[in-house]
């Protein structure tokens, strides 16, 4: 439930979001709960104080407390910007969108910001080395691409929100904003004038991303230097026609936060003798305690065995399913250890804490369910692509568990029906034989695409790593009947013409790690070539082929 602001005059209540007509009674002096439920009784202690229990909050620039009071006394502003360097959102980005959209749930206004602008600079937090160049028709490209993500992203949330308990009426206010609409415009002299004689060329040097890429790194351009200049004229920008009050960004971003606070208060102060300067000031012309810019940052998020998360063999897993399908992006969060999945449900779903609680208990009694692993990658592929992709990419996880060959019969014929790609599609792939049979494993797994090279692919099959599935004899049967199961072994010393073995209705089905496979349909060399199919290491092979 959320807090309303309480009057002297009468005792606080607690209106629920579902309820949110109720909120027309809030001078009724009777302490109202519609709701019992454990989901929402611990929304009664402030939406900072569910923040901080799930794990978002790292560091807070400004007075706690002082926060906390404001956020339960009325509604509140808040932003978070991302610069679009790519044309998708990452995994690691949904951790201060999930601020906004709890955020928003409990009737704040919240905007996500594009840095279609600032992106053009770079943002050198963080950073030893610049950032490369990009041409200006891919900024503005990665920005509207992004711009769309995130109109699809909230959409997704909303719903996935009602599932959750949240009516879409009883919502504070949301934006999608676009930073070079107003900095396109932006005067050189207006800038250098409200802001410039506001920010003080000895704390700007002396922040840490300054100083670190100045004593350690490749230097530091103007426009690098400029970047949280620019930052905060969006802030105060948001300040004056949104009513932002608060700014939520990543752990490198403190410094560029405290910038941008002193920035805001000053421009604020300087607006004596304006109409809204009038209601931010007080009687001595200093912004009034409710008013003061604040900040939050979100924590850096890294695996229990210290790797950055949403990377996977250092490539960023993607929102966008072109660039990352929803079944690699299922696959990479069931991957998730067993220290780390607690963390990560409070953190990327709206999985009460009681539920999770509950699922963790399930989870230790047998861990080879991966029962909350599950529970993780279906969550946030409903957030990122809706329910429907959410359970259509959970079955197709479940029946590459229980492998057979009714089950890839039933794949192949789902993608061959289909005139889309899909996330199941990506999990399959056509090889002309001469690329398979008689052909070593450790390049089958290269010309599949399982691995880069086939000196990996001989690596990898020495160390046991990679697989193929293998029809499992029946009990009381010779050799020659095959039950219709599918079972994984590993590949070690099988010789090139063994490959035929492994074979069945012309598909071979291969695995690398635990949960990176590849079903193979094999075709011939001409039907490869009318098609006009690739594969790595195809062209090599036909020029070094024997004619």
């Amino acid at each position: 439930m959320r807090r309303i602001a309480s009057y002297s005059a009468y005792p606080r209540q607690y209106v629920c979001l579902r309820c949110c007509l109720q909120q027309r009674a809030r001078f009724t002096g009777q302490r109202r709960a519609s709701h019992t439920s454990a989901q929402y009784k611990h929304e009664q202690k402030g939406i900072l104080s569910l923040l901080e229990e799930r794990g978002y909050v790292n560091q807070i620039a400004g007075d706690r407390n002082r926060l906390d009071r404001l956020m339960q006394s009325r509604t509140v502003g808040f932003y978070a910007g991302i610069d679009p360097t790519a044309p998708s959102l990452h995994l690691g980005h949904l951790l201060p969108m999930m601020i906004l959209f709890w955020l928003f749930n409990h009737g704040h206004n919240v905007v996500s910001l594009v840095g279609g602008g600032t992106a053009r600079l770079g943002d050198p937090s963080g950073r030893l080395t610049s950032r490369e160049r990009t041409a200006e028709s891919v900024q503005k490209h990665n920005a509207m691409a992004m711009f769309s993500q995130l109109e699809n992203l909230w959409e997704n949330a909303s719903r996935y929100s009602e599932r959750h308990g949240y009516d879409r009426g009883c919502g504070g206010k949301k934006e999608l904003l676009n930073n070079a609409v107003w900095l396109e415009k932006l005067n050189v002299l207006e800038f250098a004038k409200k802001l410039g004689d506001g920010m003080r060329l000895g704390t700007m040097l002396g922040r840490d991303t300054v100083r670190n890429k100045m004593e350690h790194g490749d230097g530091m351009s103007f426009s690098e230097f400029m970047y949280p200049m620019l930052q905060a004229w969006d802030w105060w920008h948001m300040y004056q026609n949104n009513a932002i009050q608060i700014q939520i960004g990543g752990s490198d971003q403190f410094g560029n936060i405290i910038a941008g606070i002193d920035a805001v208060k000053h421009m604020a102060q300087s607006q004596s003798d304006s109409l809204q300067g009038s209601n931010w000031l007080d009687m001595k012309g200093r912004l009034k305690e409710d008013m003061m810019p604040m900040g939050v940052t979100v924590p850096l998020l890294t695996t229990s065995s210290g790797e950055k998360f949403g990377k996977s063999a250092g490539n960023a897993i993607w929102l966008d399913s072109r660039m990352t399908s929803p079944f690699d992006l299922y696959g990479f969060l069931l991957r998730s250890s067993d220290e780390d999945v607690e963390r990560y449900l409070k953190l990327f779903t709206f999985v009460s804490t009681a539920k999770i609680a509950s699922v963790m208990a399930e989870h230790a009694a047998d861990p080879s369910k991966r029962k909350a692993q599950h529970l993780l990658a279906s969550e946030v592929l409903e957030l990122v692509h809706g329910r429907d992709e959410a359970e259509k990419t959970r079955d197709q996880h479940q029946s590459f568990r229980q492998l057979s060959l009714a089950s890839l019969s039933k794949q192949i014929k789902m993608i061959s029906d289909s005139n889309e790609s899909s996330a199941l599609a990506s999990k399959h792939v056509i090889l002309p034989s001469s690329l398979v049979l008689n052909t070593p494993f450790s390049r089958i797994l290269f010309h599949a695409g399982l691995v880069p090279t086939k000196s990996e692919g001989s690596r990898l099959i020495s160390k046991g790593g990679a697989y193929v599935a293998e029809a499992t004899p029946l009990d009381n049967s010779n050799d020659a009947e095959r039950s219709d199961q599918l079972t994984f072994i590993p590949l070690r010393d099988q010789k090139p013409e063994q490959v035929q073995d492994f074979v069945f209705d012309g598909i071979l089905v291969l695995r690398v790690g635990k949960w990176k496979t590849r079903i193979v349909k094999i075709i011939e060399d001409s039907d490869f070539d009318a098609r006009r199919l690739e594969a790595p290491g195809w062209d090599e092979w036909k020029r070094t082929r024997p004619q």
